[in-house]
């Protein structure tokens, strides 16, 4: 039965094994923490890999069972923060926050480098409680407003604004320049939304994916399903989106000399990479960590492009039937993101 003062919550309790709790609901601790009802939680690689108990996370010893999952979300604010400094956050706004809430103190912070915090704790996925649940609760200057209309309400494709951060933090760190050949190495939910950033700037954008995403095709993108020798020394620019082992050490083969790799997906540790050939083309590597300071922008894009956006949501689940939600999770799909629907 359950309790007054509990709430519902998706909980990954060991190796493929996900299940609907009852746990004790929120409480703030501070005038500056927001209580959100949430809406809609999406489900992605990390996720996954915790449900099969490969993460890095679970490795090092970050995360353990059970653990309240979910980093992707979007709710409305149930409890504004009691700070009078926090006006534009009113009961019923939008909302969505961010996956890494930095301590704002050490280094990293100070210097402006919020992603880069030496102290971060991981919305779901250690340190902090996930979103997979009927409320969750955080600090107000980690959340921003997704819709301002007067009859605005959560959507499934708000979930897609915090993987978009992670691709505008990539597309800040190297600025494709016009008429740039870039490859994006997937077309899941990242290597799907890098492709629609770049393709607003003067660069020719085309996308590996065995699976030959229609969805990519109807919106535009050009799509391949392997490499081939044409594919050789081709790109200015290649996004590993996907983590795989052989996408990752393919990289070099289709670089430019002097091309710039960015990495976005996670590859297993013993992943191999020619630093001597890197070195002597020129080449780069950049690894992208969370966007955090992205989310405005990140919202202004879903916005403008909510039709396209719509075009990568598979299913959305109630939250009663996350267990399928996770069997859904593990096939190949046409369409990249598993939602699952809180309230």
């Amino acid at each position: 039965m359950k309790r007054s003062n509990d709430m519902k919550a998706g909980m990954l309790t060991d190796v493929r094994s996900v299940e609907v709790y009852e746990i004790p609901d929120v409480r703030v601790q501070s005038n500056s923490e927001t209580v959100i009802r949430v809406a809609y939680v999406g489900l992605c690689g990390t996720d996954l890999e915790i449900y099969h108990g490969t993460s890095n996370y679970l490795r090092k010893g970050q995360t353990s069972y059970p653990r309240n999952f979910g980093h992707e979300w979007v709710g409305t604010v149930e409890v504004p923060p009691a700070d009078a400094g926090d006006t534009y956050l009113h009961r019923g706004s939008v909302v969505t926050g961010s996956t890494m809430i930095p301590c704002l103190t050490c280094n990293a912070c100070r210097s402006g480098h919020r992603n880069l915090c030496s102290h971060v704790k991981e919305v779901g996925l250690y340190d902090y409680a996930g979103a997979a649940a009927e409320r969750i609760v955080m600090p107000a200057h980690m959340l921003t407003v997704v819709d301002e209309s007067v009859d605005a309400i959560p959507r499934p494709e708000h979930v897609l604004v915090e993987p978009l951060v992670t691709v505008l933090e990539g597309i800040a760190a190297k600025r494709p320049r016009p008429s740039d050949k870039i490859l994006i190495m997937g077309g899941g939910t990242i290597g799907s939304l890098a492709a629609l950033a770049l393709r607003q700037y003067p660069v020719d954008v085309e996308v590996v994916d065995p699976l030959l995403p229609s969805y990519l095709v109807d919106l535009g993108i050009s799509t391949v399903s392997s490499l081939s020798s044409d594919n050789f020394d081709a790109y200015d620019m290649v996004w590993e989106c996907s983590g795989s082992v052989s996408a990752t050490e393919s990289i070099q083969s289709t670089l430019k000399t002097g091309g710039t790799a960015v990495l976005v997906g996670v590859p297993p540790a013993d992943t191999k990479i020619n630093v001597s050939e890197l070195a002597l083309k020129g080449q780069g590597l950049i690894g992208i960590r969370h966007g955090v300071d992205h989310y405005p922008v990140a919202v202004k894009f879903i916005r403008k492009h909510q039709m396209e956006l719509q075009a990568l949501i598979d299913q959305v689940y109630v939250l009663d039937d996350v267990s399928v939600a996770f069997l859904r999770l593990e096939k190949k799909r046409n369409r990249p993101k598993v939602v699952i629907q809180i309230v």
